[in-house]
């Protein structure tokens, strides 16, 4: 029975001239049921194609957020212009790591890292460069989906953001990209901000422990990371008011140096003493020039103060202000150590204060020979 004999049933069970028999009745019931359970059936297809969409676009979603990134090579390449850096991020030498953490309103993607003397054609931005470098390249994105700031708007730099790589063992505030001849490129692309950090290669400690470590802040904040000095291991803080994360490097353990690394720290934490440069006018010996020097006759007197409490002594058109603090040490009575000298019609002169045990401060004028 299709539905036309069905509505052709119906018609004539609701006609006036006739009383619908059991037969029929039954019938109608039967097909009401039928029609229930395919209208049933018919939602929970109709479910499933919507949860089966809804999973499609979440996936999609997720493969957009995921392909939206640039890559390690085309971030190095926008930072710097550098073809040859660029094209490292694919070479055998690179680590890609393209590993995600989220922290407080930030997204941080760590996407690669390089390190050569391959680099040599790569100008970094440090003076004191050495012929291997390390590079990295850091992602840092919005968790609500605004755009980072850029270069043209007032909040680029708000907050600040600290990129280094750490060394496990080494006290981070001690040995950062600070500290190892680092710098940094960045740029903000489709609301993302990449950033290209540089410095001292850190192959030679691959067998230590490495990580890469990104905060809030302008420098290496004690605040974000745990480090654990009996261990030497870092942790990233979750009670930390901000946003900071923690990275493993997972550099190749073979192409470790002990030897190099030692000798890098050493200089690094115990840099060799430079000498003294010889002072361009040797130092005045100024008791024997005043035991030598005659007092000008009536050049003694006591000295002034003026509103902001200076001393002031004046004399043959020679005049000399000073605070007194610069002039003697706390409780210190009689002459100061350094007088104020000053040349007068070619005669050098030097005007020599002193304090008696009532803090009355006078002075006066030697001519020196």
């Amino acid at each position: 029975m299709n539905e036309h004999d069905l509505d052709r049933l119906l018609r004539q069970a609701l006609s006036p001239a006739q009383v619908p028999s059991k037969a029929l009745n039954q019938t109608t019931i039967d097909r009401i049921k039928e029609r229930k359970t395919m209208s049933t059936s018919n939602h929970k297809r109709f479910l499933s194609v919507a949860l089966a969409a809804a999973l499609i676009l979440a996936l999609s979603l997720t493969a957009f957020a995921s392909w939206r990134l640039l890559s390690a090579r085309d971030a190095a390449e926008k930072a710097t212009g550098n073809a040859a850096l660029a094209a490292a991020f694919e070479s055998e030498d690179a680590v890609a790591i393209n590993k995600s953490v989220d922290s407080g309103a930030y997204h941080f993607t760590l996407h690669g890292i390089v390190t050569g003397e391959g680099m040599s054609g790569f100008a970094g931005s440090s003076e004191n460069v050495q012929s291997d470098r390390t590079y990295a390249v850091l992602s840092i994105a919005k968790q609500d989906g605004s755009a980072m700031p850029g270069p043209q708007d007032e909040a680029y730099g708000d907050p600040p953001f600290f990129v280094s790589p750490l060394i496990k063992g080494q006290m981070p505030w001690q040995v950062n990209i600070a500290s190892m001849n680092g710098g940094y490129s960045e740029i903000v692309s489709d609301g993302v901000l990449y950033r290209l950090i540089e410095c001292d290669g850190i192959e030679m400690f691959a067998d230590r422990g490495l990580y890469l470590c990104v905060s809030t802040s302008s420098f290496y904040d004690t605040n974000a990371f745990d480090y654990d000095e009996s261990s030497g291991e870092v942790r990233a803080n979750p009670s930390y008011n901000g946003a900071c994360a923690l990275f493993d490097l997972p550099l190749d353990a073979s192409k470790a140096d002990h030897e190099k690394a030692d000798a890098y720290l050493e200089s690094l934490l115990n840099p060799p003493e430079e000498p003294d440069e010889p002072d361009s006018e040797p130092e005045t010996d100024w008791a024997a020039e005043l035991a030598n020097g005659t007092v000008i006759p009536g050049s003694e007197k006591e000295v002034t103060y003026d509103e902001l409490g200076m001393a002031h002594y004046s004399f043959d058109g020679a005049e000399v202000a000073i605070d007194p603090s610069m002039l003697f040490a706390e409780g210190q009575i009689g002459p100061s150590e350094f007088p104020h000298e000053f040349e007068n019609d070619g005669k050098r002169i030097a005007v020599q204060f002193s304090r008696d045990e009532n803090g009355v401060i006078t002075a006066k004028s030697i001519l020196l020979s």
